[in-house]
């Protein structure tokens, strides 16, 4: 099991820690009010270091990705960075990835609901990676996650007053402690969100300036519990909830992360045609008052007659003070502002809506 090289330093900061998929993970501090409350109106830092990173030449690279990852990386310039995802052979989704083209490389950064060995298989002993120049460097670096509407304040703080301009889905070098750190301007909880990718050497002086940083504007280390809520009610796509419950892409609603004119990837086929057929359910957005009790992955959904589908994800939004769900129906009754029942067809009264649910603060945050 990979255990994290930041792990002492969350275990001070009270974050306990799980097994997901072979690596230990940061959990939570026990108190996921606290943390979600500190990202939604400050800022929260989390160990984002479970993420699987490989870097690969950009020459010999480009060829490889765009064979293996649903979407263009051809098309990719400089300093951006493309969302995607990689399936395996029956067109289920294995990882939910970032690329970034970084100068004369670029990184790949994956979430994946299989363990480290698994995904260096599919990449390097299925489809030969090492012939192309790829690298696994995770045990290389860490990444940090800094989210929140104050994220920015936090980030400016640590590497200057240049990150201001840095745009959504972009790439860039910093200094700190004298030493090169990559920063993407990404996240997936509707705030704004910056990863930071930095060598083992330097990163526990990062991480205590950055927890520094993030509690001085109110904000707190925060697990990767929070992250689910976070990204529930913020409609990012999270392949460690919906993604393993579902694993379809385009049930997933996932369309825009597959370049459709280079339908080569990883199981592209299947997909292809799925979609050339038509596509017959769809994920659709829930919200249930808090009177309808626990809500639970799973739990039937049904009309005024019949079962139609069922609650694929459900957390506390602590923003509605409601419980936020996503559910699987046939795609001719996913739209939203339709009334359903919980459980039964007499149950408690649900409600389809657009996702997300509400607008994050950071939409409204004016950058100094």
């Amino acid at each position: 099991m990979r255990e994290m090289f930041l792990k002492d330093k969350l275990i001070a900061n009270g974050i306990s820690f799980k097994e997901r998929y072979g690596i230990n993970i940061p959990d939570s501090s026990g108190n996921i009010e606290t943390e979600y409350n500190s990202v939604r109106n400050a800022a929260g830092l989390t160990d984002f270091s479970f993420v699987q990173k490989y870097s690969i030449p950009e020459q010999e690279g480009l060829d490889f990705l765009n064979n293996i990852f649903a979407g263009n990386v051809e098309n990719l310039r400089f300093g951006r960075v493309l969302h995607t995802f990689l399936a395996d052979e029956n067109g289920d989704i294995v990882s939910d990835c970032y690329i970034a083209n970084n100068d004369e490389e670029f990184l790949i950064l994956c979430e994946s609901v299989t363990d480290d060995s698994t995904l260096d298989k599919i990449l390097f002993e299925k489809n030969n990676g090492a012939d192309y120049g790829l690298k696994n460097i995770t045990d290389d670096y860490v990444m940090l996650s800094i989210d929140g509407c104050n994220a920015w304040k936090a980030a400016k703080a640590i590497f200057g007053v240049n990150i201001l301009g840095l745009p959504y889905l972009s790439i860039e070098e910093f200094e700190f402690d004298d030493t090169k750190v990559n920063v993407i301007r990404a996240g997936k909880t509707g705030e704004f969100g910056y990863y930071v990718l930095a060598e083992k050497r330097i990163a526990e002086k990062l991480f205590d300036t950055a927890s520094e940083k993030v509690k001085q504007i109110d904000g707190t280390v925060c697990g990767l519990e929070v992250h689910n809520t976070l990204r529930l009610d913020g409609r990012f796509f999270n392949i460690f909830s919906e993604g393993i419950a579902v694993k379809n892409p385009l049930y997933l609603g996932l369309q825009w992360m597959i370049d459709l004119e280079n339908m080569n990837f990883i199981g592209s086929e299947i997909i292809k045609n799925q979609r050339d057929e038509g596509v017959d359910k769809k994920i659709i957005g829930i919200v249930i008052e808090n009177n309808a009790g626990e809500v639970v992955p799973g739990e039937k959904i049904f009309d005024e007659n019949n079962e139609i589908g069922s609650i694929i994800s459900a957390k506390h939004s602590y923003v509605l003070d409601k419980t936020v769900a996503l559910a699987l129906l046939p795609f001719d009754l996913a739209y939203s502002g339709l009334n359903y029942f919980l459980g039964a067809a007499n149950g408690p009264q649900i409600q389809t809506i657009s996702m997300p649910p509400f607008s994050p603060k950071s939409l409204n945050m004016k950058i100094d």
